[in-house]
């Protein structure tokens, strides 16, 4: 289990009519911080997300239904991943997403907790 904590929500990074939320490092550059939600991740070098793990906003649960094939990589590096908050596309996945379901976005916070299991 590794959790992060919400440093930074930028002004255009939550949008009703896109189910998704982009998280980065705190490395981000401000053109990304406009449109992300800032993330503080310690170890995150070593953290794996696979089908069927859960994924905590505070405690609203969400479950992993898939893992796009990059999105561990740059989590670890950079601590970037789209989380998309609904089904899996039959084809042309995000291949830096995590898909999430249900599909609702979370009511996220500056200090919440973020915690993959």
């Amino acid at each position: 289990m590794k959790q992060g904590t919400i440093k930074e929500i930028g002004a255009q990074a939550i949008d009703p009519k896109e189910n998704m939320l982009i998280f980065f490092g705190e490395e981000a550059s401000d053109t990304l911080r406009e449109y992300s939600v800032v993330q503080s991740l310690p170890d995150s070098g070593d953290l794996i997300v696979k089908q069927d793990d859960q994924i905590l906003f505070g405690d609203q649960a969400y479950r992993v239904q898939y893992v796009g094939t990059v999105a561990n990589q740059i989590l670890q590096t950079i601590q970037h991943v789209t989380f998309v908050f609904g089904d899996v596309p039959a084809e042309n996945q995000l291949s830096s997403a995590i898909y999430l379901t249900p599909a609702v976005l979370p009511t996220i916070a500056v200090d919440m907790k973020v915690t993959y299991k």
